[in-house]
């Protein structure tokens, strides 16, 4: 009597397993990005693994922003982080945008300890923008940053794994999942 018992226990968390498998959310692995939305940040990107922490920056080298405040996910010992900084209207209208993501990615090189290996001007849903692959020497990491212009905002879309092994292949689809909307 005793074996049948536990017979029924077992099929009985067997079955509630299976069940509650179905009803609950899966939740994102490094290969199996999920879809994170900020209001606030107007954004919306593709991140692998569990959802972001979300936290504002102090003491950023970003002299002409405020409002700073850093997505980011790890992977192991990959990071994907987006950082959205707002710039004064003053600005927008006294600084090229070439000149604002320049000062953007050097900021940003020297906050981190990087050097820029390449960098590529370009665009992003019309908004300038610029491409950049750096190393962090010092703490043997690698990595590529996409700064985008939109408006009074500045993204830095970032992705920094050790330089030891081969960069994630979540790395192209978080860039390619990137968008952003204006005000």
């Amino acid at each position: 009597m005793k074996l049948q018992s536990s017979v029924r226990v077992f099929a009985f968390a067997v079955a509630l397993a299976i069940s509650m498998s179905e009803l609950a959310p899966m939740r994102a692995t490094a290969g199996e990005p999920s879809a994170y939305r900020s209001e606030a940040g107007r954004f919306s990107v593709d991140l692998p693994g569990e959802s972001p922490s979300v936290r504002e920056l102090g003491g950023s080298k970003f002299s002409t922003t405020s409002n700073d405040v850093q997505h980011a996910a790890f992977v192991g010992d990959t990071e994907f982080s987006v950082e959205i900084h707002d710039i004064p209207r003053v600005a927008e209208f006294m600084l090229s945008s070439d000149y604002i993501l320049e000062r953007a990615a050097e900021g940003m090189l020297d906050d981190i300890g990087g050097r820029e290996v390449d960098s590529v001007k370009t665009s992003l849903q019309g908004e300038p923008a610029r491409e950049v692959r750096f190393e962090i020497p010092d703490r043997k990491l690698a990595g590529e940053l996409l700064l985008v212009l939109a408006g009074r905002r500045l993204y830095l879309v970032t992705v920094q794994h050790p330089k030891s092994i081969e960069p994630p292949s979540a790395i192209a689809p978080f860039f390619e999942s990137f968008s952003f909307w204006l005000e």
